[in-house]
């Protein structure tokens, strides 16, 4: 009972919203939410490229900020190290232990003089006696001061001494004379440096950061870096990868944490730096966000304002449609034939003449259809010719009574056991054709094997064509002939033309065909075959005292000799009078030769008596085997018979192989 309860409201809510009046309502319903998210999805889109340019400017003059200190505090400890190297002429011991070196402790963890040959010569290490006279002539920065003499920041290594990861700041030192006496280093610890320090407590929001990368791809910084150098890896961000070659701009990437993020790149030229300053993309669009949340809630409140004196307006002014989908249902329903509304109206009853109108013309193409339809039935009926109309999935709605007459059962049989009847080595081919003809919608055309109700094999010939009304496939019509004695007359036609009437073997043209397809094999595949050839010895003899009857008889034996030795597969041939042909394929000389004594025995143990007299003939038999230099079956055969003209010469009823 309370499943009933629940059904019957849930059926007046779905008739209601098929209704033309439910559809209107919800129709400016959805047309309403349409209008509200389209506006939103502007809102957002341009909140969206406002946000987005407001934080590339921010972007750019953070990046130029950071980029801009850490480029002066460069270039305040070069000008530090090249007013001390003014006044170290030459790199000797003790020169660093001037109060001026010692200022210089405050931008560097340790400073250090190199010779021409690369060796340190005074250190303010505090182990610097430890390492006062060692070579650092293997280091890229030592090679790159003695080659180009000018101020450079060396690439990031790791100290001998303390292990720690390091880049330094050098620059030449000269003589009076101007000459080049060896260059004066300042050892920063990246961990360490005040240079880096700065950057732990700089914070762009909640998520941003900043990153220093060398142009030779290592990571000197970066929030949360546990060495003091990384490597970049291979599949670094395209913008990143830009900036490695001195690119410098605001594009797409990713934080530390690999989070989609705005990113702003700048070069610091003096260090050959890459400064990145990382800003979060969920960061950015919080304020895009709470804009549009509160934007949304205002869009809902009003459409649940406006929404119900939208739904009043449309309910009213469909009151008068009411009757008309009334009396539009009754005419569906064949209730009723004609509108007759009272309106006023204008658009309401031009709708009532059309639709009446269209009823009329309706009608009087239904009667016609019906009148075409039962010509079309009597005239398909009338046809001698089997003739039958299928629907579109290849069900048939209509056969004439010449089918059944020409291969079928009666009337009352089930048409689906027709498939059945096909023969069972023809049916999947049709069956396969006839649903290809129908999915691509072509012409069906086929020949196949049935068997009729008396199960007697016939052969018919069933052509379809596919039917289109106004570009729309509808079903197939077609015709059914049975073409048994024709397909038996070509039959017989196609035997006779390749074999000889009186052995039953294969003629000249049959052999031919067959041996034109060996060699063919043989030139392509190798299948090895070979040839016999042999005239009968003493014929003549027989067909002069005993009559051509008995001839014949002597004939039609050496075929049923031939055939009963050869293998069933094994073409025979008779081209003329005595002379006999069998072509072995896939055997080889030798297995032939074999063959050929055995055939030569049969043939001379053959007697056949007429009138108290006991006549036989023999064999003179030539064996040849293909070749790799055979161009056509005829040197095949003129060798087997060249090889069976010997045997004839030389004392008759024996085998010869073909020279060679």
């Amino acid at each position: 009972m309370s499943r009933g309860l629940v059904t019957r409201p849930l059926g007046h809510l779905k008739y209601a919203l098929l209704t033309l009046r439910g559809r209107l309502l919800v129709g400016a319903g959805v047309l309403w939410g349409v209008l509200c998210i389209t506006l939103l999805t502007y809102g957002w889109q341009a909140g969206y490229m406002l946000v987005e340019e407001t934080n590339r400017q921010h972007l750019h003059y953070e990046a130029e900020l950071i980029r801009n200190s850490i480029a002066n505090q460069v270039d305040e400890r070069f000008q530090a190290l090249k007013g001390l190297a003014q006044d170290i002429p030459e790199p000797t011991r003790g020169a660093l232990a001037a109060e001026q070196a010692k200022a210089l402790m405050a931008y560097f963890e340790s400073l250090a003089l190199f010779d021409l040959d690369s060796r340190v010569m005074d250190t303010s290490w505090p182990t610097g006696e430890g390492r006062v006279g060692a070579s650092f002539a293997d280091r890229d920065y030592a090679r790159f001061m003695h080659a180009f003499q000018r101020p450079h920041v060396s690439e990031p290594f790791v100290s001998r001494v303390s292990g720690r990861s390091m880049v330094m700041l050098l620059v030449p030192l000269h003589d009076a004379e101007g000459r080049y006496t060896g260059f004066l280093g300042g050892a920063i610890d990246i961990n360490k440096s005040r240079l880096f320090e700065g950057f732990n407590r700089l914070r762009l929001g909640a998520e941003g950061h900043v990153t220093i990368t060398t142009a030779s791809g290592q990571r000197l910084y970066q929030p949360g870096q546990q060495q003091g150098v990384t490597e970049l890896s291979d599949d670094i961000l395209p913008a990143l990868d830009r900036a490695l070659y001195g690119w410098q701009g605001e594009a797409k990437g990713t934080t530390a944490a690999g989070e989609p993020a705005l990113v702003a790149y700048r070069q610091v030229w003096s260090a050959d730096w890459i400064v990145g300053v990382h800003l979060p993309r969920a960061q950015a669009e919080v304020p895009l966000i709470d804009g549009m949340q509160r934007i949304s809630r205002y869009a809902l409140w009003t459409m649940g304002l406006v929404l119900p004196f939208v739904v009043v307006l449309i309910w009213l002014a469909l009151c008068s449609l009411a009757r008309l989908a009334e009396q539009v249902t009754a005419l569906r329903d064949q209730r009723r034939h004609v509108l007759d509304i009272p309106t006023r109206m204008p658009e309401l009853r031009r709708i009532i003449d059309v639709i009446n109108e269209t009823e009329q013309a309706r009608m009087t193409s239904l009667r016609d259809l019906s009148r075409r339809e039962a010509l079309l039935h009597f005239t398909l009926r009338a046809s001698p010719q089997g003739m039958f109309v299928t629907d579109s999935l290849g069900q048939p709605t209509f056969i004439n009574e010449a089918v059944y007459e020409a291969i079928g059962p009666s009337a009352s049989e089930e048409l689906d056991t027709w498939v059945d009847r096909i023969h069972p080595d023809d049916r999947a081919s049709v069956e396969a054709a006839w649903m290809q003809s129908l999915s691509r919608q072509q012409e069906f055309t086929r020949q196949f094997r049935f068997r009729d109700h008396v199960d007697q094999l016939r052969w018919v010939d069933v052509h379809a064509r596919m039917i289109h009304i106004d570009g729309e496939f509808v079903g197939a019509v077609g015709t059914i002939r049975d073409i048994t004695q024709r397909r038996k007359d070509a039959d017989q036609r196609r035997w006779e033309a390749e074999h000889d009437p009186l052995t039953g073997l294969l003629n000249r043209r049959g052999l031919v065909r067959r041996l034109e397809e060996a060699l063919a094999e043989w030139q392509k595949a190798g299948t090895q075959a070979s040839v016999m050839v042999f005239d009968l010895d003493n014929l003549k003899e027989a067909n002069d005292q005993g009559g051509h009857a008995l001839g014949d008889r002597m004939l039609q034996q050496v075929a049923a000799t031939t055939r009963g030795v050869m293998r069933s597969n094994d073409p025979v041939a008779r081209l003329g009078g005595d002379e006999f042909v069998v072509l072995l394929p896939g055997c080889s000389i030798e297995r032939a030769r074999t063959l050929a004594e055995m055939l030569c025995e049969r043939i001379a143990s053959d007697v056949i008596q007429q009138q108290g007299q006991y006549w036989k003939v023999t064999a003179s038999i030539g064996v040849s085997g293909f070749r790799p230099d055979d161009r056509s079956i005829d040197a095949i055969l003129d060798r087997a018979d060249a090889a069976s003209y010997r045997v004839k010469h030389s004392g008759r009823n024996n085998v010869a192989l073909a020279d060679g």
